[in-house]
């Protein structure tokens, strides 16, 4: 009983772990975790922020935004980048959880449903 209750209650964790996507430039790659939707860019030309106090790792890359609340930038040592990831094409939408995401030629734009979120190019990275 206690081996089946543990699969049933990862099983949430693990199949969220799986949704993602990347833009057809393959330079935008976003994954869900926790409920939080977190997208790096691999290649850019905006100037990277000051990272902070206390992050050692890689900052100015990598954003994420929750259903609600601010989106804020990331300090990681890992990358959610995985070129198995199922294109998002430009023009087209992606939903899940209090947020979406809309791919154009000019970048990302993921927003949650208090109308906060980010934008994200190779050429900026903006925060709202």
């Amino acid at each position: 009983m206690v081996r089946w209750l543990a699969v049933f209650l990862l099983f949430p964790v693990l199949a969220s772990a799986q949704e993602g996507f990347q833009l057809p430039s393959g330079n935008i790659h976003c994954m869900t975790f926790e409920g939080s939707i977190r997208c790096d860019v691999l290649q850019s030309t905006y100037p990277r922020p000051p990272r902070p106090l206390g992050c050692d790792l890689e900052y100015g890359d990598a954003v994420e935004v929750a259903p609600s609340g601010a989106a804020r930038l990331v300090c990681h040592g890992d990358t959610v980048a995985d070129p198995a990831l199922p294109v998002l094409g430009y023009g087209r939408a992606w939903r899940g959880r209090g947020m979406s995401c809309t791919a154009s030629q000019a970048g990302l734009r993921c927003v949650n449903a208090e109308g906060r979120g980010f934008e994200l190019s190779r050429a900026r990275m903006l925060v709202f």
